[in-house]
């Protein structure tokens, strides 16, 4: 299994799916899933994103993310939490955010999460350098925090733990510490 960009109607259909069925399964990331009757978890961010998804051997989705780009919405972090992601520390104009980063439960697993995260490093950062994005910005729960960063996306904390679907970190992941934690990985798949 390895994530790719994903970005026909139909494929970005069966993500919106996929998030629904994920968000649904805890308390306090259901009340995202208010007022979408349809079975599908969307947002007006997904107009500004590029989609990527993971599927299994029947071609079933088992882990999504979103890379959201500049746009005049913003971000969702920089819109809704206490954040320390100043102009100085983070332009706007190259700011982005991985967000909605879902995995179905058989792969929650640092053996099965490894290889899997690693294609996830690769088009991402090319993406990102495509996109020219310097900085990425999210908000984490802190067990995912560290999980991310044990996966080698040295994300580092830009706000305090605070109330957001739970508790969370604002969280921001610089495009070149990406390549930096991972130089290895990228060399060997042809990635400067």
């Amino acid at each position: 299994m390895r994530f790719e960009e994903v970005s026909a109607p139909e494929a970005v259909e069966r993500i919106f799916a996929f998030r629904y069925r994920i968000l649904d399964e805890k308390e306090e990331t259901r009340k995202l899933l208010e007022g979408m009757e349809n079975g599908l978890e969307s947002d007006a961010y997904d107009a500004h994103s590029v989609h990527f998804a993971a599927y299994d051997e029947a071609g079933e989705v088992v882990a999504c993310t979103r890379l959201i780009r500049p746009s005049a919405l913003g971000l969702p972090t920089l819109n809704n939490t206490r954040h320390h992601c100043t102009p100085e520390m983070c332009d706007p104009g190259k700011l982005g955010e991985f967000s909605r980063i879902f995995v179905a439960p058989q792969l929650r697993s640092i053996r099965k999460l490894h290889p899997l995260f690693d294609t996830l490093k690769i088009v991402g950062y090319k993406k990102m350098r495509d996109l020219d994005i310097v900085d990425t910005v999210g908000v984490l729960e802190k067990p995912f925090f560290r999980l991310l960063n044990m996966l080698g996306f040295p994300y580092e904390a830009v706000g305090e733990l605070q109330s957001y679907y739970g508790m969370r970190y604002p969280s921001r992941l610089n495009t070149r510490a990406l390549y930096d934690a991972n130089r290895e990985l990228f060399e060997r798949h042809g990635v400067v």
